[in-house]
C-alpha cells in the first residue's frame, strides 16, 4: 500500500511538472521591475513569437519594450495636447483658444464626447451637507463602458453622455486608475460631468484610492503597457516609474485636477474613504482637513523614498494604515492570509473601535471601496457599508454596482436598472 502511494504520488509530481514545463514553453514567462521596466528574464511563449506588437523571444536584463495599442488620450500639457491615433501615431497639436477638447471612447453606443478645460483647480471642500440623492460607485479600474451604463440607467446621465441628475450627488470612491484599458476617457468623463453638475447645483465628489495616488507619485506597477508608452514618448524616461510621474504631473491637466482631490470626505452623515479609518487615526486625533492636507502634500512624491520622518505623515501616505490603504473595515480570510504572508500583522477594526471614530468624526457610517466583496453590502450593525465590487464591462450587464441613498434610505442599484434596499 505504501508503495501505491509512493507511486501515486512520484506520478503526480510528473504531471505538475510537465504541465508547468509544456504552459510555459507556450504562453511564457516573464519577471519584470515595474518600476524601471527592465526584465529579470522573460521568454515570450511560442504563442507570441514573432509578433511585432508585443515582446517576442527572450530578455534578460534588457528593457521591456511596450507599444501604442489603439486610440487614446488627450494628455495635455499647457497648449499641447497628444493623442494616439487608430494607426497607433502619437500626434501632437495645438489647443485652440476655446479650450475645447474631444475624446474618443471607444464605446459603440456613446463613441465621444467634448470637454472644455478650466483654468484652474481650487482645492475641494472636504465637508458637505446631505444632498436630496446620492450615488456611489468605487474601484472602476479604468471600466468607462460600465461606468457609462449604470449612471445612464440611473439617469445621472442621458446617452449622450450629459449630466441630468439635476441637484444630485455621484461620489466616486476611489480607484478609476489602472488594470483596465479606458482610463483616460475615464478621467475625461469624469471631468466633464464635474462641469456639468457644477452647472446644475449638483457635484462630482472624486475621492483619491490607492491607485490613484499611485499613479500621482510615480508608481507605475498597475498601468497597461500601452499607457507606460505613451507615458515614456511624453515624458522622454525610459525609466516606467518616472514617465508615468511626469505624465501626472502638475504639468499636465489631468495631474492638476488631480492635486485638487481629496482622500477623505463627510457628506451628511456619512464618511467617504476608499480604504477606511482606524484607530491609528483616532489616536493621533488626525481631523479629515489634516488628512486631506497631508496626502495632497504627498502627491508628486517618489513612492519609494523613505524620506517621511513625521509619525502622523507616516500613516497616512506610507503604510497600510492610510485612509486608501487600510483594509481594516473588511478583513476577510483572504487578506488576513495575504497580511500573514508578506509578514504583516493587522487586526479587523472592533465595534467599539469603529464606535470611537465615528464619534470623534461626527458620522453615522463609513462607506469603503477597496476590498472587493460579491455584492454591495454592511457590516458591523450597517455602519460600514461596502461598495468594492466585481464590475462588467459590458452595458446593461446587471453586475455593474453602485449606491443610491435617497430620502434617508439606503439601496444597492445595477446597470440594468434594478434597485433593491439595504438593511441598514
Amino acid at each position: 500500500m505504501r508503495i501505491i502511494k509512493k507511486k501515486i504520488f512520484k506520478w503526480v509530481l510528473i504531471v505538475v511538472a510537465a504541465y508547468y514545463i509544456i504552459t510555459t514553453i507556450y504562453f511564457g514567462h516573464g519577471d519584470i521591475d515595474s518600476r524601471t521596466g527592465i526584465t529579470h528574464f522573460y521568454w515570450s511563449g511560442l504563442d507570441d513569437l514573432g509578433r511585432e506588437d508585443k515582446a517576442s523571444g527572450f530578455l534578460i536584463n534588457k528593457p521591456f519594450p511596450t507599444f501604442l495599442k489603439g486610440v487614446d488620450g488627450p494628455y495635455i500639457f499647457g497648449r499641447k495636447s497628444y493623442c494616439v491615433t487608430r494607426a497607433n501615431k502619437l500626434e501632437e497639436k495645438i489647443i485652440d483658444s476655446t479650450g475645447w477638447v474631444d475624446v474618443e471612447t471607444g464605446i459603440k453606443a456613446f463613441p465621444r464626447f467634448s470637454v472644455q478645460l478650466r483654468s484652474n483647480y481650487p482645492v475641494e471642500e472636504f465637508n458637505y451637507e446631505k444632498p436630496d440623492r446620492l450615488i456611489a460607485v468605487s474601484d472602476m479600474e479604468g471600466n468607462l463602458t460600465g461606468f457609462y451604463s449604470l449612471l445612464l440607467a440611473h439617469k445621472v446621465i442621458d446617452k449622450r453622455g450629459n449630466w441630468i441628475f439635476g441637484k444630485g450627488s455621484l461620489v466616486l470612491n476611489g480607484d478609476f486608475f489602472d488594470r483596465g484599458s479606458q482610463v483616460v476617457p475615464l478621467l475625461w468623463f469624469i471631468y466633464h460631468l464635474e462641469n456639468q453638475a457644477a452647472q446644475s447645483g449638483g457635484k462630482v465628489h472624486f475621492i483619491l484610492g490607492n491607485h490613484e495616488v499611485m499613479n500621482l507619485t510615480g508608481n507605475a506597477s498597475d498601468n497597461d503597457f500601452k499607457y507606460i508608452e505613451v507615458a515614456k514618448r511624453i515624458s522622454g524616461q525610459s525609466d516606467w516609474d518616472k514617465a508615468i510621474l511626469y505624465l501626472y504631473s502638475e504639468k499636465s491637466e489631468l495631474g492638476s485636477w488631480l492635486r485638487s482631490k481629496n482622500i477623505v470626505e463627510k457628506i451628511g452623515g456619512n464618511l467617504f474613504v476608499h480604504g477606511g479609518l482606524n484607530k491609528f487615526h483616532l489616536e493621533e486625533r488626525l481631523s479629515i482637513e489634516e488628512m486631506n492636507t497631508i496626502a495632497r502634500n504627498h502627491l508628486g512624491k517618489e513612492p519609494y523614498a523613505d524620506t517621511l520622518q513625521d509619525k502622523r505623515h507616516k500613516l497616512i501616505t506610507n503604510t497600510i494604515n492610510s485612509p486608501f490603504w487600510d483594509r481594516r473595515l473588511n478583513l476577510d480570510w483572504k487578506i488576513k492570509w495575504t497580511y500573514r504572508l508578506n509578514r504583516i500583522d493587522a487586526e479587523a477594526t472592533s465595534m467599539n473601535d469603529l464606535l470611537y471614530i465615528l464619534k470623534f468624526y461626527d458620522a453615522e457610517r463609513i462607506i469603503i471601496g477597496h476590498s472587493v466583496v460579491d455584492d454591495i453590502s454592511t457590516g458591523y450593525n450597517g455602519r460600514v457599508i461596502k461598495i468594492d465590487v466585481e464590475h462588467s464591462e459590458r452595458l446593461n450587464s446587471g453586475h455593474t454596482k453602485g449606491l443610491l441613498i435617497q430620502d434617508n434610505n439606503y439601496y444597492k442599484i445595477d446597470d440594468s436598472g434594478n434597485k433593491k434596499s439595504l438593511q441598514i
